[in-house]
């Protein structure tokens, strides 16, 4: 398969491993061979096929991006909690002395991925002023903006190396 960007790889791959490969309700059967991507004998993919393919896709991040990034993608692709340590401390260390709540935090974080978690909730949880939040949340949105374009940079260069963008997708940011 081939993706438009690697955002949208990362979002069918862990959409996709997260669906079971074997359909229990034969209703669901059902609607799988009326689905583009069902088991249809015209090439399309089985769902075999679409989880190896997912697979492929989130190991190749793990193999290519630091761990700092591979945190980045867990929270925001993959919905994962496993990877907030990690994200929180390295926004905790850009921010110097003033936040070490890891909550507050986790709360930027969730509301950056997009969570509907408004500027008031962050305040408060911070137990500081509206002015001081918001100079927070700007800074840590703007190391998250970093970390993604990083992340999906070195992404799009390996993926266009194996085939998995189209080649007119080469030369594009963002």
């Amino acid at each position: 398969m081939k993706f438009s960007s690697p955002e949208r790889a990362l979002g069918w791959a862990y959409e996709t491993t997260s669906r079971p490969i074997v359909k229990i309700s034969s209703v669901n059967d059902m609607r799988e061979g009326n689905r583009a991507g069902g088991a249809g004998g015209n090439g399309e993919l089985t769902a075999h096929d679409r989880h190896a393919q997912a697979a492929l896709i989130l190991s190749l991040c793990e193999r290519v991006l630091p761990a700092l990034h591979m945190a980045y993608v867990r929270i925001q692709f993959g919905r994962e909690a496993s990877g907030f340590d990690l994200l929180a401390s390295h926004l905790a260390a850009n921010f110097g002395t003033g936040l070490h709540s890891r909550r507050s935090i986790e709360k930027i974080i969730r509301a950056y991925c997009g969570e509907k978690i408004g500027l008031r909730e962050i305040r408060k949880s911070m137990s500081c002023g509206m002015l001081k939040a918001v100079s927070y949340r700007n800074q840590a949105y703007d190391a998250l903006d970093v970390i993604h374009a990083q992340a999906m940079d070195r992404l799009r260069m390996e993926m266009e190396s194996r085939d998995l963008l189209p080649d007119s997708v080469a030369g594009q940011t963002g």
